[in-house]
């Protein structure tokens, strides 16, 4: 059976001069960067072409699944040349304009980025290096340890705070923009394609050439799961604005969704392309760029309502032919009701099947069995009348034991919903024989026995004989629920284990995953107090102890956070995030944080004009922050390279003293290398024999000024 193919009245169609290499909306137009270096314009509204302009008609046509084009939200584009080892940075207003010139590259450009709220440009070359400009001036502001291998892709998170750089070399580093250091470096089996941030910027998505699907969560540096999910080598991604998925597409026509909480594939279908080069979210459309131009703009959302109408009444062959009209709608969250339904469906479905009402239960399942796991429990199912009609049988006649038997050896019957009409037997006989021991045990001890006799050969039997010897403990573990006594309760569990076996247990285990759950929920509405009382309260919950002791521990630090933002406390405060990571998404000090960012920006001109003693003084005492270090140190980077700059023409500059004062605090930095083949100064920078450091910054304090001259100036 062939995969399925989109109706062609889910999308249109508009094409391009060449492979697409960009797409991004912008207010009221979308723009589009091809392989032949033309920008096109469209409406956004009802995409029809408003404006094209081939920038450039000498440089190398770029390869057609190139990383290099790049497009922000506020219309700016970064397009390099290939060739010529130089980027462009035009603005579009009405018409296009030049911005500015990317030249620190060694070698051609081979990825950017622009980050979402529109401060950075990043680009990545086949030097291996990276380099971080600010969308103002375009100037350079701070560059990344260079890489032994090209920068093939770029990806900014959601809130700009984290960049994820991937390379020839089989890693990728996540960078954070915050702090200006190095998160973390992942290793992958295979260069990585594409990538990008889900579920709240804590993982990473990326698509391998192997084939690979890979998922990463750069808060605990952890691998999520590694899945060999395309037949075909994937090229392009976008993750749907909700986080639910991925779309993935290949070099050829086949398209996948995968699922971002699992990493296991959805759906996969076809539509007539050569191979899909970008993939963008807008709204309720998705754009697939394709290598000969084409762009199809899917409306994937369509029949959405009429959908949720369906699931509404319960028409479930309805909604079924809504997802056959649209194959989105098949991982649509609505559909979600045909997991919900499905346990109560095939129970019935299992009933025709015991009246030998096939036809019938086949028509009951129909609309449900579109997924794959659904149908192959339907067919499991089907294939085993007999067990399952005999085991109904056995229930219904209340013989006990031979039904329980038949649990052991046929073990997807306690996925049934006679197997929950057997325990609910088993309780009530359970309940009652304990309630006439606790009586009299003496005097009802034959009475007892009796009604449990049809379970005493039973799985149930060592429970049963623990009833019949210890009915007190059973009374006692009741007790002291009903006195919420829990500490005393899980004594008694550690010293009479059969215990676990009650119906008690289990009510008492879902009490504790409930609190835990308000826990967690106070705690993220900031109920502190709260939240605390039930975190010490779950503490004497075995299997929840771990877990709510560390919770408490981030409450009371969360606490002493808040108080110290409150005193504006900022030494207190950055030391306490220092300590506890975890602390940095709360909204509290996110907040407090932009404090900084207003620094920085002030800060940042004084840089940029190659003034570093006063880039120095608007940071004030934040230079003394350990948490803010590589940020400042990023910045009077960038201040000392601009002061060279400005003095190179003066003359008379001692270049061994000034380079080496620069190559202590930051080792011999791209930026740094970028500026002495500019100027020639290739001589005076390898008579200096040490590499410095790159961090060195963090052992030498910073100067007021870093250029030092052969005699003093009057």
């Amino acid at each position: 059976m062939g995969l399925p193919e989109l109706k062609q009245e889910l999308y249109s169609i508009f094409n391009v001069n060449g492979s697409v290499l960009a797409l991004q909306q912008s207010g009221a137009v979308f723009l589009c960067v091809d392989s032949s270096y033309c920008v096109s314009v469209y409406d956004m509204e009802n995409l029809t072409l408003q404006t094209s302009t081939v920038v450039s008609k000498d440089a190398q046509t770029p390869h057609r699944h190139s990383n290099a084009c790049s497009i922000s939200p506020n219309k700016l584009l970064c397009i390099p040349l290939i060739g010529n080892k130089e980027g462009l940075i035009l603005q579009y207003d009405e018409k296009f304009k030049r911005r500015g010139q990317i030249t620190e590259h060694e070698s051609d450009i081979e990825s950017s980025v622009f980050s979402p709220n529109g401060r950075y440009c990043v680009t990545g070359g086949q030097d291996g290096k990276v380099f971080i400009y600010d969308t103002e001036r375009f100037l350079a502001i701070g560059s990344l340890i260079p890489r032994a291998d090209y920068i093939y892709t770029l990806h900014f998170s959601k809130d700009s705070e984290l960049l994820a750089c991937g390379g020839f070399d089989k890693s990728v580093v996540v960078f954070d923009m915050v702090q200006n250091k190095r998160r973390c470096t992942i290793p992958t089996p295979d260069v990585v394609e594409e990538m990008s941030f889900c579920d709240n910027n804590q993982k990473l998505y990326m698509i391998l050439r192997n084939g690979a699907s890979f998922l990463y969560d750069v808060i605990k540096k952890e691998t999520v799961s590694i899945e060999n999910l395309f037949s075909m080598w994937p090229s392009a991604l976008a993750i749907s604005p909700d986080e639910r998925f991925a779309v993935v597409g290949a070099r050829g026509d086949s398209i996948y969704i995968v699922n971002l909480h699992s990493n296991m594939r959805m759906l996969e279908f076809k539509i007539e392309l050569p191979g899909v080069s970008k993939i963008y979210f807008h709204n309720h459309l998705l754009f697939l760029g394709a290598t000969d131009g084409n762009v199809f703009v899917i409306e994937y959302q369509k029949g959405e309502k009429e959908l949720e109408e369906a699931v509404k009444n319960k028409k479930y062959r309805i909604a079924r032919d809504m997802i056959e009209n649209n194959l989105f709608l098949s991982i649509h969250p609505l559909m979600k009701v045909f997991d919900e339904d499905w346990p109560e469906i095939l129970d019935k479905a299992i009933e025709l099947l015991n009246n030998k009402q096939i036809n019938e239960a086949v028509e009951l399942v129909n609309p449900f069995i579109y997924d794959q796991t659904k149908a192959r429990e339907f067919d499991f199912y089907l294939m085993q009348q007999e067990p399952v009609r005999k085991f109904a049988e056995l229930t219904k006649n209340k013989e006990y034991i031979k039904a329980y038997d038949m649990t052991v050896t046929t073990k997807f019957l306690v996925n049934t919903f006679t197997y929950t009409e057997l325990e609910n037997a088993w309780n009530k006989a359970f309940m009652q024989a304990k309630k006439l021991l606790e009586e009299n045990p003496t005097l009802n001890i034959k009475k007892a026995d009796s009604i449990l006799k049809p379970f005493e050969s039973s799985v149930k039997k060592e429970l049963i004989a623990q009833l019949l010897k210890n009915c007190s403990v059973f009374s006692q573990a009741e007790n002291l629920i009903k006195a919420r006594n829990f500490s005393g309760y899980f004594s008694l569990i550690n010293q009479y284990g059969f215990l676990r076996d009650t119906e008690l247990f289990k009510k008492v285990s879902i009490l504790g995953d409930r609190n835990m759950a308000e826990m967690l929920a106070l705690e993220q509405e900031g109920q502190f107090e709260r939240a605390e009382e039930l975190a010490k309260f779950l503490q004497v919950f075995p299997s929840l102890k771990r877990s709510c002791t560390e919770r408490l521990i981030i409450i009371q630090q969360k606490r002493r956070l808040l108080t110290a933002i409150e005193i504006d406390n900022i030494t207190q405060a950055y030391a306490i995030v220092e300590e506890y990571k975890i602390l940095r998404s709360m909204p509290q000090f996110r907040e407090f944080t932009q404090k900084f960012e207003i620094v920085f920006e002030k800060a940042k001109n004084h840089a940029l004009s190659g003034h570093p003693k006063s880039t120095l003084q608007t940071f004030g005492e934040y230079v003394q922050i350990p948490f803010w270090i590589d940020r400042i140190a990023s910045l009077l980077k960038t201040a000392y390279i601009h002061e060279i700059e400005n003095k190179i023409h003066d003359g008379g500059i001692n270049w061994t003293l000034t380079l080496h004062r620069f190559i202590e605090r930051f080792g011999k930095d791209d930026m740094l290398q970028a500026l002495v083949h500019k100027y020639g100064l290739e001589a005076e920078l390898e008579s200096i024999n040490e590499e410095g450091n790159y961090v060195g910054y963090r052992t030498f304090k910073f100067v007021d000024e870093i250029v030092i001259f052969l005699l003093e100036k009057e």
